[in-house]
């Protein structure tokens, strides 16, 4: 097929999907399990502006190896990477675009690594997005992706137009997105956060809406924040100087009822991103010649209450 095919139609990949679809282009949703089953049978349904509705967008559980999509969406959780990037498999040695809109900063290397002649782009998305049951609920602000290579500068002309193209294409379908030359900034600004506050809440046994009002919390998040802003630093990526004055600030002004994604997969026991956000941040810490005291502390703090799966 041409068009777009997006693999992990949770709240981000579905909600993308039926956008795309409502506005005339041919996308295809890669699914498994019940998520296939409940895609084939209602479609996809979306809760947004007070209103529910449903969206027929084509679902398959695999690609088609005979026919090259002209876009890829990787909307997985990070750790379900590797599986998506085994149904690629069949298209190692094209040349197509893919958009990688994973949590953490590691991701668009990964899938260039697997698949090294595709253009591929990082991203940051920005919106309220979840998946409860079937529903895909989407509130407050309207979607926004800023998107880029992690490099500064396109590949090539190719690169840079199969970018500007699906910019557009997005743009056109009511997702704002803006197209950077580097997006390693905003991949390392949002992990700055999702990093570090979805650790030190469950440490603390505390929602993410609590740790402001928790003096020990909010101190070790504060400086868990600015380990994660060093290894930025020490890898020429320049983020805002009151990056995490703003971070702080806006967690601030979070309802006490508030959680993460990662939060909420922990304590669930469930497979989560701590590999690639809270635990990662050692791991990046070394490879940039620095360490990481606090986060590391914060990990065993999750060890003792037993809420990492090893």
């Amino acid at each position: 097929m041409s068009g777009i095919v997006i693999i992990g139609p949770g709240a981000i990949g579905s909600l993308l999907g039926a956008r795309l679809f409502e506005h005339g282009h041919e996308v295809l949703l890669i699914a498994r399990g019940k998520r296939l089953q409940a895609l084939q049978r209602d479609g996809v349904v979306i809760s947004e502006s007070d209103t529910v509705r449903q969206v027929p967008v084509p679902v398959a559980d695999r690609c088609d190896a005979d026919n090259l999509p002209d876009q890829i969406i990787i909307a997985t959780k990070t750790f379900q990477l590797p599986g998506a990037l085994d149904l690629l498999e069949p298209y190692r040695d094209a040349e197509f675009g893919i958009l990688t809109v994973q949590n953490g900063v590691e991701a668009p290397d990964i899938v260039q690594s697997r698949l090294p002649s595709a253009r591929v782009l990082g991203s940051r998305m920005h919106g309220f997005f979840e998946l409860e049951g079937q529903v895909v609920k989407h509130t407050g602000v309207p979607p926004s992706i800023q998107m880029g290579p992690v490099a500064a500068g396109f590949r090539d002309a190719t690169h840079e137009q199969i970018s500007r193209n699906l910019a557009e294409i997005l743009q056109n379908s009511g997702i704002m997105a803006e197209l950077v030359d580097d997006v390693r900034p905003a991949l390392w600004e949002k992990f700055v956060m999702a990093a570090t506050i979805g650790g030190v809440a469950p440490a603390f046994g505390l929602t993410v809406g609590q740790v402001s009002q928790h003096t020990g919390a909010c101190s070790m998040l504060e400086g868990a924040m600015q380990e994660v802003a060093a290894i930025a630093t020490a890898q020429g990526i320049a983020l805002p100087k009151d990056c995490v004055a703003r971070k702080m600030e806006f967690i601030s002004r979070f309802p006490p009822d508030v959680t993460s994604s990662l939060q909420r997969d922990l304590e669930a026991q469930r497979p989560s991103e701590f590999a690639q956000l809270t635990g990662a941040i050692p791991r990046l810490a070394h490879r940039a010649g620095l360490t990481a005291p606090i986060a590391e502390e914060v990990i065993e703090m999750l060890r003792a209450r037993e809420l990492i799966i090893d």
